[in-house]
């Protein structure tokens, strides 16, 4: 294609012609041409680098960048909305424009579902959908606005409040602006609001489940009460943990002690804190009247015992320990392969659950064991007494 570029010179003007590569395959020319400027203008944008000169710099260039994107997002959702309006999606054998799209882009489920829930909304959100092509509010705020005009029982409220909506979303951060989203549904649809809380309520369920790396997972969901009454709780606890690693790094540095000084990573403290309300409860469990202690039994066969400890110990294993009778853990630790499968091994929970050798007999060090013997048949047929291990100075040994 061929296009003439007039450029301003002193005694008047003059024409440049330029030759442009057509690539796009879009029939109306005005739409192609657009289409190839867009594609050439990002491969020269490309092709400079983003790499900023300061910090200030970068602020410039996260914001420019982001406008365009933001700008082609609403290219994107005007697309899906022009294909639904015009039905073309049908001659091409697809039920809706979202799954037209969803094919054609290679798109996922849920992105394809986000863009044709925004050309819904936008249709009927003028001063949004013209903050989106200005680059003012981002597909973020879109998407949020257009899942509470989704909702049919407050539909007429979206559109009534669409200015509001669009100034809210430019001058408020995202996590400011969807908690008034959402407290604005709640308040406009409080019957609505309240069947999902209470669907969420009756829905409630907490599991912990091990993986076949022997890692555990917890999930959860819960009511916005209850939730809130855990959230709280767990955040008490996580400050407590925060709190006995800090006096710990002071104890060590002074006042001179940093985050790097800390023993454990925010994660691990939330896991911890987590453990320590269990542990509370179980021993609260324990003192209340009818109660009982929650213990739990891990079995560890002998020659796994014996070789681990001495391990611990600072002592060489025997390296032929358990490799001709299939016992030990089949590591390479020092005990040797046994043969497949290991009939003698075991190191898991009175139901079946794995525990990694090594932190079992690294725990029984301070805790307490009993002696089982167990028959061919398995069948108990010796139970000894539950005592521990170490006691006395020795206990202490240990721990230190």
């Amino acid at each position: 294609m061929v296009g003439e570029v007039p450029v301003r010179i002193p005694l008047g003007f003059v024409v440049v012609r330029v030759e442009v590569s057509v690539v796009s395959e879009v029939r109306d020319t005005a739409t192609a041409a657009a289409i190839d400027s867009l594609s050439a203008s990002v491969d020269a944008l490309l092709e400079a680098g983003v790499a900023p000169f300061d910090v200030d710099d970068a602020r410039v260039l996260i914001g420019e960048v982001e406008s365009l994107a933001r700008r082609v997002r609403a290219v994107q959702v005007e697309l899906v909305d022009a294909i639904d309006r015009s039905g073309v999606h049908r001659v091409d054998g697809h039920r809706s424009a979202r799954a037209m799209v969803a094919h054609g882009a290679n798109l996922s489920g849920p992105e394809a579902a986000r863009r044709a829930r925004s050309a819904r909304a936008l249709r009927r959100l003028p001063e949004c959908r013209e903050a989106l092509r200005a680059g003012r509010i981002g597909a973020c705020q879109v998407e949020r606005i257009a899942r509470a005009h989704a909702n049919p029982r407050i539909t007429d409220q979206v559109e009534a409040n669409d200015g509001a909506f669009s100034a809210l979303a430019e001058a408020d951060e995202y996590r400011v602006f969807d908690r008034k989203v959402t407290s604005w549904s709640d308040l406009v649809d409080e019957d609505g609001a309240r069947d999902r809380d209470q669907r969420s309520h009756d829905n409630r369920d907490a599991k912990l489940v091990q993986d076949l790396d022997g890692s555990w997972r917890l999930t959860g969901s819960f009511g916005s009460l209850q939730g809130a009454e855990l959230h709280s709780i767990l955040g008490a606890f996580i400050r407590m943990e925060g709190l006995a690693d800090w006096e710990a790094a002071r104890a060590a540095h002074g006042d001179a002690a940093t985050v790097a000084d800390l023993a454990r990573t925010e994660n691990q403290r939330r896991a911890d804190a987590l453990a320590e309300i269990f542990r509370r409860a179980a021993a609260h469990h324990a003192g209340s009247e009818g109660g009982s202690q929650v213990v739990t039994d891990v079995v560890i066969d002998h020659e796994t015992f014996e070789r681990l400890t001495r391990q611990l110990l600072g002592a060489d294993p025997d390296p032929h320990a358990g490799a001709a009778d299939g016992g030990g853990d089949g590591g390479g630790d020092g005990g040797g392969v046994g043969p497949f499968p290991a009939p003698r091994y075991r190191c898991s929970t009175l139901d079946g659950h794995p525990v990694e050798a090594t932190a079992a007999v690294a725990n029984a060090l301070a805790g307490h064991i009993r002696r089982v013997v167990i028959g061919s048949d398995s069948v108990v047929i010796d139970l000894g007494r539950r005592s521990r291990c170490f006691t006395g100075a020795a206990a202490l040994a240990v721990k230190l």
